[in-house]
């Protein structure tokens, strides 16, 4: 029969095919010995090269590749290529016997050779199913910090609260007697820190938490203060909470602005030792109480300073005069009493100077002066004195000036028409007198002009309707007499 032989496997078979034919019967009972084995081995590579070169000597090449004789196929192919193999019928058998063992060989190659492909060359330890998979932690239940808070003299401080308290200690960041009066602002913010913060691990952060953790105790209303507060957590870095602003290292408080937050309570001198601070804005909390702390004369990054609308009492601290970086200076609506240090002298870099609308008393003029960079000065509604007046001439950026209701006296001193950016000029309940100068007409920027209830004797100057911005004319009250037409 016609076998599906392709050129590629013709040689193997042939070869098969001389072995069945050469292999040696050996007598009943015995079995090939090592030497029978060997010259058979022999006799095999030689019986296979004179079948190679019998077939060689049948075929036709054509530039040197193999061709079929004329008008074969693949069968026939197959045929003429195993026909001096075939002689007899008994031989056809024994060659169907070899194509059949050649097929079982090929078989079983493949089906070893697949799997080891597959592998890699070995074999894949048995799969078995993971059983450390790690369960879900427990739930941690939030640390008692009430023994803490107490000062119970039973229980030992951990070595972290020791560490911290040396280190705030050191820094006189608090009152060192106050870490030991139980539930005290002071006390409660140390044993949070120390004992149930994960973001105090290093001096600076530690310092800034505890900080605003006595700011929180200190401040927040009895609702809510900081044991039961949500503002600060553990697991949270002081620079994500609002109202708060780090620099560019993510980790160094800049600003703090909780302004309007219904705070109560004494403002604590823990925020002087936020020395890298620049803003501070604690305005519209009208329930928060006590002095301006000593401490903030620390504070010598500080550009803005805004207390305004608290209920602070007693005296400026001479201490603020330090701030020498200060830009605007707001503590208008309190209940601050006393003189101006002379301090303040150095504050050079002011731009706006509000202390309106307070008890304020003494004469400031001499300060004022040294202001140059001064553009808005708020000292309405005090107990101030002196001839104010004159002290703003050097004032050349000044835009804005409320000096009213104090006990200013003196004369409007025409070289105030210099100050080409004054907008706003309110001298109005005080005791000025004299007459108004006529330079004033010639303000570029005046919008209003409010010098009511004083003593002045004048006639109004014609050269006030040149003022092309003037909204507002306040003279009553006076014995100024006279009308201007207004260019514009």
């Amino acid at each position: 029969k016609s076998l599906p032989f392709s050129r590629d496997t013709k040689a193997t078979v042939t070869a098969a095919v001389a072995a069945v034919d050469s292999a040696p019967v050996y007598p009943e009972g015995r079995s090939p010995s090592f030497t029978d084995s060997f010259y058979q081995s022999q006799s095999e590579d030689a019986d296979v090269e004179t079948q190679t070169n019998q077939n060689s000597s049948s075929r036709e090449f054509v530039h040197g590749q193999e061709v079929l004789p004329e008008a074969s196929n693949v069968d026939s192919y197959a045929r003429w290529n195993l026909k001096g193999a075939f002689k007899s019928g008994f031989k056809e058998q024994r060659c169907t016997i070899a194509i059949i063992i050649v097929f079982c060989i090929l078989a079983v190659g493949l089906g070893v050779g697949i799997p080891l492909s597959s592998t890699g060359g070995g074999t894949d330890p048995p799969t078995m199913e993971d059983t450390n998979v790690p369960s879900l932690a427990p739930t941690v239940a939030p640390i008692d910090l009430k023994p803490c808070f107490s000062a119970d003299a039973s229980i030992t401080p951990s070595e972290q609260f020791e560490t911290i308290r040396s280190s705030l200690i050191s820094q006189n960041i608090s009152d060192e007697a106050l870490f030991d009066e139980p539930f005290s602002p002071q006390r409660k913010a140390l044993c949070w820190v120390a004992d149930a913060d994960q973001k105090s691990t290093n001096e600076i952060q530690w310092t800034q938490r505890y900080i605003l953790a006595v700011i929180f105790n200190e401040l927040e209303t009895p609702e809510n203060k900081f044991e039961s507060s949500t503002r600060l957590e553990v697991s949270v870095t002081e620079c994500a909470l609002d109202g708060i602003t780090c620099a560019e290292d993510d980790i160094t408080i800049t600003q703090i602005k909780f302004d309007n937050e219904d705070f109560e309570g004494n403002l604590p001198r823990e925020i002087g030792g936020l020395v890298e601070l620049r803003v501070l804005d604690l305005s519209f909390n009208d329930d928060i109480t006590g002095t301006i702390p000593n401490e903030f004369g620390n504070l010598v990054s500080l550009t803005t300073l805004n207390l305004k609308n608290l209920n602070l009492q007693g005296s400026l601290p001479s201490t603020l005069g330090q701030l020498t970086n200060l830009e605007f200076m707001i503590l208008a609506f309190n209940d601050l009493v006393g003189p101006i240090p002379d301090e303040y002298a150095n504050l050079v870099n002011l731009v706006e100077f509000n202390i309106g609308t307070n008890r304020l008393s003494g004469n400031i003029g001499h300060i004022v002066n040294q202001w140059t960079s001064l553009e808005n000065l708020f000292i309405g509604v005090n107990r101030f004195n002196g001839t104010i007046l004159n002290d703003l001439i050097p004032l050349s950026s000044l835009m804005m000036f409320k000096g009213n209701q104090n006990s200013f006296s003196g004369t409007l001193p025409p070289e105030l028409a210099d100050l080409n950016f004054l907008s706003t000029f309110d001298i109005a309940f005080n005791g000025m007198d004299g007459t108004l100068p006529t330079e004033y007409g010639e303000l570029p920027l005046l919008e209003s002009f409010a010098i009511f209830n004083n003593d002045f004797v004048s006639t109004l100057p014609t050269e006030y309707g040149n003022l092309k911005n003037l909204a507002t004319l306040l003279i009553q009250k006076t014995d100024i007499t006279g009308d201007i037409t207004l260019s514009h």
